[in-house]
């Protein structure tokens, strides 16, 4: 019930609108009455009030000043004004001190009633978008830590950000990592797995080595962690402002974590019965160079020691191994073409360029070795052709465009140099391709995605099979199609899925294990766990109640 407040220094204005309001059963209001804004204001700081009809013109404290004061104290509270001044000038005054509404006291009582009627819907209006916001804050705490892992690891695969733009990205998430300082960068790895964990077991486990690593580390540490490739972990870490000035701070930090390791492997392997081996970075790092930084601590897991179990390396400790010069190129060789692929697939084309420069040069200078000429040669050609056989129109471009021969065959005619070009000219190929790509994309895709989704709603409706069926990697799909619609893609297919289950519920005789299956879960309870957290009721509460108030309707 909401409460309304009469204010007028005129008991027979007060008294009048009194008998008005409580003859008027249709609002469900209690009404309470002042007869100064001094009353008001003892009334209203007593008990809650949610629309006051005042008077605008009072001895003492004026309707003005009683505005100014609930704004700033209850401001959900609706005042309208009472006049009998037709004064537009004073009348816009009070309006633009936030009043929601102003009446004459000549107007009819209908008049009066009606803006009341319209407070009170204002009210309940913004009920619903509270609720509503709340709700919306609830999924985004919800849906906060995948956001975040999503955003570091983007971050980690390369991706760009000026320290502005990265100071406000990271304060968004609730990241608590300070843009305008460098990383230090630890990896964490489980060695090995029991053939009776289950995917769950293993990220509860994972989740564990977290808990412990940022438990130790964070007595002197700032740290943000995620999970990836199922075994793995990366910690990003900045030392506390202690105050003691930023060089001794790195150097107590990375001094505090570098001896936490060992503490961290015994204490996960008492608590948590796992293996675990660390690759921990030498120093701190850019964050314009996370990313590389990032694949040389990576590449310390599958190089030298750090293919043993239960080990700690740094990425010196890899430098330190590879001593002759040609280890040295071979590693930075091989990570400059992950990081290439990684481009292709994220459609980076300015940072692609600035890679196949570096890797070309071994195609530029002849004190390369011919082998490794000829091994970057393979490795661009099983590149382009993966995207060749996953993408026609790609395909045919490169035939109507360039000798495919030569992604086949490397003829000893053709120079170095050409071969360099060949490439470039190819990625040209592919990357127009994928900018023609985008420009046709919104025009069809949504209604492609939508009917692949009602053709196979009983079978693979997966982000994967639907970025293969529409041609687009699935990280860039998932990102384009929310773009495109507003809603993510698991949000409309489970919006689909349960408008489906409704209409085949009313409008079927179906079986609820029927229904499961025709809208592709594997058992009858999984469908029944989604129907009920929508819409709150079991599939056949749902079709018993649509069936009874058809059946009163009848009546």
């Amino acid at each position: 019930m909401r409460r309304l407040l009469i204010v007028d220094d005129l008991p027979i204005i007060v008294d009048g609108l009194l008998d008005l309001f409580q003859g008027t059963e249709h609002l469900k209001l209690e009404v309470l009455k002042a007869y100064s804004g001094e009353e008001a204001l003892q009334v209203m700081r007593s008990q809650r009030v949610d629309i006051v009809i005042s008077d605008i013109k009072m001895p003492g404290l004026e309707g003005i000043e009683l505005l100014q004061i609930i704004q700033t104290e209850w401001p959900a509270c609706k005042v309208i004004f009472l006049t009998g001044y037709n004064d537009f000038h004073y009348i816009r005054s009070a309006m633009a001190y936030g009043g929601f509404d102003y009446i004459l006291k000549v107007e009819s009582d209908d008049k009066i009633i009606s803006s009341v009627e319209r407070a009170m819907a204002k009210l309940d209006e913004e009920v619903d978008q509270l609720r509503m916001l709340e709700l919306a804050n609830e999924r985004m705490r919800q849906a906060l830590p995948m956001l975040q892992k999503e955003y570091i690891w983007e971050l980690l695969q390369g991706k760009q950000e000026g320290p502005v733009q990265l100071g406000r990205h990271l304060k968004e998430l609730g990241i608590s990592l300070c843009a305008e300082r460098p990383i230090l960068l630890l990896l964490g790895r489980v060695d090995t797995w029991k053939e009776s964990f289950t995917p769950l077991d293993k990220a509860l486990l994972l989740y564990g080595v977290q808990n412990i690593t940022e438990e130790y580390a964070s007595s002197y540490m700032q740290c943000f962690s995620c999970a990836y490739d199922h075994s793995r972990l990366v910690w990003l870490l900045q030392p506390r402002d202690t105050g003691q000035g930023d060089l001794v701070e790195w150097e107590t930090g990375h001094s505090h974590i570098s001896v936490m390791l060992e503490n961290i492997q015994m204490t996960s392997r008492r608590l948590l019965n796992v293996s675990v081996s660390f690759a921990l970075g030498s120093e701190p790092t850019d964050w314009s160079a996370l990313s590389e930084r990032f694949h040389i601590l990576k590449y310390c897991f599958v190089y030298g020691q750090g293919l043993l179990p239960s080990v700690i390396v740094t990425d010196s400790d890899l430098l330190k191994l590879q001593e002759s010069e040609e280890e040295k190129n071979d590693y930075c060789f091989h990570t400059r073409l992950q990081l290439l692929l990684q481009c292709m697939e994220n459609n980076r084309r300015e940072e692609f360029n600035k890679l196949y420069l570096q890797l070309t040069a071994a195609w530029t200078f002849d004190s390369h070795a011919y082998g490794r000429k000829m091994e970057l040669y393979h490795s661009m050609a099983a590149i382009f052709l993966s995207y060749m056989d996953q993408n026609e129109l790609f395909r045919q471009d490169v035939y109507e465009r360039l000798d495919a021969a030569l992604l086949y065959h490397k003829d000893e005619t053709v120079s170095w140099p050409d071969v360099k070009q060949y490439f470039w000219n190819m990625a040209d190929c592919f990357f127009s391709r994928q900018a023609a790509l985008g420009e046709q994309v919104p025009g069809d895709l949504v209604k492609r995605v939508h009917r692949y989704i009602e053709d196979h709603l009983a079978h693979d409706i997966s982000l994967i099979a639907i970025a293969d069926h529409v041609g687009l990697n699935p990280s860039y799909f998932s990102r384009l199609y929310k773009q495109l619609t507003g809603i993510g893609l698991s949000d409309y297919i489970n919006e689909y899925r349960n408008l489906k289950a409704k209409e085949w519920l009313l409008n079927s005789t179906m079986k609820v294990n029927e229904i499961a299956a025709a809208l592709g879960y594997n058992s009858a309870m999984a469908f029944i766990r989604f129907f009920k957290k929508q819409n709150q009721t079991t599939p056949q509460e749902y079709r018993m109640q649509s069936q009874t108030r058809e059946g009163k309707d009848h009546l």
